[in-house]
């Protein structure tokens, strides 16, 4: 991919994510050898936990109804796979509150669950950058996007 593929890629999804009013930053990883099949399974499980918790059945029923978020899949040195993600608040929750409860999701329904780092987002500039690094940097397009909401 040539540099300036890359620096249109890179502001392209830059100002997607940025118009979207993204409140939450963490990081997923597993404990055990994580995969990229396995950490994207994980990832999405893990949402959809979320989105089951905050929607009720709405979610399950009508498929509009989740939360907005961007998530990414980044290798680590170990060949070791994680997520990283930015997510909007959900109406209702105060953020202590939404993250304590995402990280007891992490926790108790993803199975082989590692650390969880989930705060609120003090930069957003600078939460978006750290997620779309791996195209800035390697040209790589491991974005997951999901905009979906009534």
């Amino acid at each position: 991919m040539a540099q300036t593929e890359k620096q249109k890629l890179y502001f392209e999804m830059h100002n997607w994510i940025d118009n979207y009013n993204f409140k939450i930053f963490g990081t997923l990883t597993l404990r055990n050898e994580a995969t990229n099949e396995s950490m994207r399974k994980a990832t999405k499980h893990f949402f959809n936990c979320v989105n089951r918790k905050v929607f009720g059945n709405a979610h399950t029923r009508r498929k509009r109804h989740k939360l907005k978020t961007a998530t990414t899949l980044q290798q680590m040195a170990n060949g070791n796979w994680h997520t990283h993600f930015v997510l909007e608040l959900a109406d209702y929750y105060e953020e202590e509150k939404f993250i304590n409860l995402l990280k007891n999701i992490w926790q108790t329904k993803v199975k082989g669950a590692g650390k969880c780092e989930i705060e609120a987002i003090k930069h957003k500039k600078k939460a978006i950058g750290y997620i779309l690094h791996d195209i800035n940097k390697l040209g790589t397009d491991t974005l997951a996007l999901e905009s979906t909401r009534l």
